[in-house]
C-alpha cells in the first residue's frame, strides 16, 4: 500500500502501524498507566522524535497537525490497517 517512490517513505509505512497501535492504546488507557509509560525512557525518545516530525510538517504537508481534533473514525481507521499489516506480515512470513 505504498503510497511513496521514497525509499525511506515505504519503510515509514512499513513501521508507522505498530508505534500508531501503541499510540492509541496509550490513549485508551487511564492516566496513571499513561504517565507511567511514557516516564520510561522511551518517553522522552518519542517526545524528541515528535519534535523533529514537528520541525518537518510543511515538507510533509501536515502543518495543521495540532488543529486535528482527536476523532474516533480516524483511530479506527488506523487500528483496522494496524491489524491488516500484521495479518499481511504474517502471511508473508508463512509464505517464506
Amino acid at each position: 500500500m505504498a503510497t511513496s517512490q521514497s525509499e525511506l517513505g515505504t519503510e515509514l509505512e512499513r513501521r508507522f502501524y505498530p508505534l500508531a497501535d501503541i499510540v492509541i492504546r496509550l490513549r485508551q488507557v487511564d492516566a496513571d498507566e499513561r504517565r507511567r509509560a511514557l516516564r520510561t525512557p522511551y518517553g522522552r525518545h518519542i517526545g524528541y522524535v515528535m519534535r523533529l516530525l514537528a520541525t518537518w510538517a510543511e515538507e510533509g504537508e501536515y502543518a495543521d497537525w495540532e488543529k486535528l481534533p482527536e476523532n474516533a473514525n480516524m483511530e479506527k481507521q488506523i487500528l483496522a490497517r494496524a491489524s491488516q499489516h500484521v495479518r499481511e506480515k504474517q502471511a508473508k512470513q508463512l509464505y517464506r
